[in-house]
């Protein structure tokens, strides 16, 4: 890598370090982007070479912290485990993420999961790594007989995807962000579905 690109990207995690921290204060509309540039030491101009618009560079801080999650679940996941604890796995260590930076989490819940532009929650979990991770395990546990193999991998992880929205949501309107507590919520949730909806392929009434 050149020192122009270097300093480039170095510039690029200062302002997602600066705007971490803003959006930490639950404030989205105090944390401009001349209080982020203040905080990164850089022109507020300098944000926009990097991120065109407000919405992007939160989605970026967010996969930033999402791909983190990700691979370290992924990485130190037994291969023997079941699909339900392998989702879970993954899941504690988003958790765990919420549990720490409440205020990031509650802005992303605000301005990006409920985002007006189609395909911003999509583009987020697709940059991050997510949606790539949570088809391969869906496809790996249709293929041992885990989950139906007639149900569509994308509509299963599409489910899973809203479980886990509405295990942050709930969470987070009682301002309980104990990961434990929060597996437990969805551990139950995808439980249901694997046991009583995805394993079994329905019968035909004769």
């Amino acid at each position: 890598m050149s020192i122009r690109a270097t300093r480039r990207e170095e510039t690029r995690q200062k302002i997602l370090e600066a705007a971490r921290s803003c959006l930490e204060e639950g404030d989205f509309e105090g944390a401009s982007t001349r209080e982020i540039a203040k905080r990164a030491g850089v022109a507020e101009g300098t944000i926009f070479h990097h991120f065109p618009t407000k919405e992007e560079l939160i989605i970026s801080c967010v996969c930033t912290q999402l791909a983190e999650a990700i691979e370290k679940g992924l990485h130190t996941m037994d291969p023997e485990w079941c699909f339900v604890d392998k989702m879970m796995h993954v899941a504690s260590y988003r958790f765990t993420q919420i549990g720490l930076h409440p205020g990031l989490w509650s802005m992303i819940m605000q301005q990006v999961a409920f985002s007006p532009r189609k395909g911003a929650v999509n583009e987020m979990l697709d940059r991050s790594g997510l949606l790539k991770a949570t088809r391969d395990l869906i496809e790996e546990a249709q293929l041992c007989g885990e989950l139906n193999p007639d149900l569509s991998p994308d509509l299963i992880r599409k489910t899973l995807m809203a479980l886990f929205l509405f295990t942050v949501h709930e969470h987070m309107s009682t301002q309980n962000f104990d990961c434990e507590d929060m597996c437990a919520t969805l551990r139950e949730l995808i439980e249901v579905q694997t046991i009583g909806l995805w394993a079994r392929k329905p019968e035909l009434a004769v």
